[in-house]
């Protein structure tokens, strides 16, 4: 599946670029809001609740979808002591358990979560009035790219363990 993989490999990084620059431009406002609500705070004696509130949503969105289409597992806090000294094959053992649990978990988690986050419609932030199934739509977003990328994992983990298997076997009957 090389061409396949490169194919998915090219719009993943796509993805996570568009994502990494609308996440930073929504960092620049969050920043522009910061300032503009120091400025009328003590300038104009004016308590801008506006910039308060696009601070708070943009700084969810940006949480949110940096974590789900930016951020690879490389970059994420890890606990792996116990990973790391594992051999090869029992390492790959570990990171398939750890995708079924996770994506698992996330599968499981992803109807209510939905179901919830439309339901919000009904309810609105205090001062710009933002639906709130806007407001937390990066959740359910994020939880997607989540299942979708440990999926991708899954796949991988077993390609490398069936090239792995087809390696031994070939070694086994002297062929290589």
């Amino acid at each position: 599946m090389p061409g396949v993989d490169s194919f998915v490999t090219r719009i993943a990084h796509f993805i996570a670029h568009c994502v990494e620059a609308i996440t930073a431009a929504m960092f620049a406002v969050v920043f522009a809001a910061f300032i503009y609500k120091i400025v009328m705070r003590y300038a104009a004696g004016d308590a801008v609740a506006w910039a308060d509130e696009i601070s708070v949503v943009l700084f969810v969105w940006i949480v949110f979808l940096a974590n789900g289409f930016v951020l690879d597992d490389r970059r994420q806090i890890i606990f792996d002591l116990i990973h790391r000294n594992l051999p090869p094959r029992a390492r790959r053992m570990v990171e398939f358990a750890r995708g079924l649990l996770v994506g698992g978990i996330i599968i499981c988690a992803l109807p209510g979560a939905i179901d919830y986050t439309l339901f919000l419609w009904r309810e609105r932030t205090p001062v710009l009035r933002w639906r709130l199934d806007i407001v937390y739509a990066c959740f359910v977003m994020f939880l997607l790219a989540v299942v979708v990328r440990q999926s991708w994992q899954l796949v991988g983990i077993v390609n490398r363990m069936r090239a792995d298997h087809s390696r031994m076997s070939l070694r086994s009957s002297g062929l290589q």
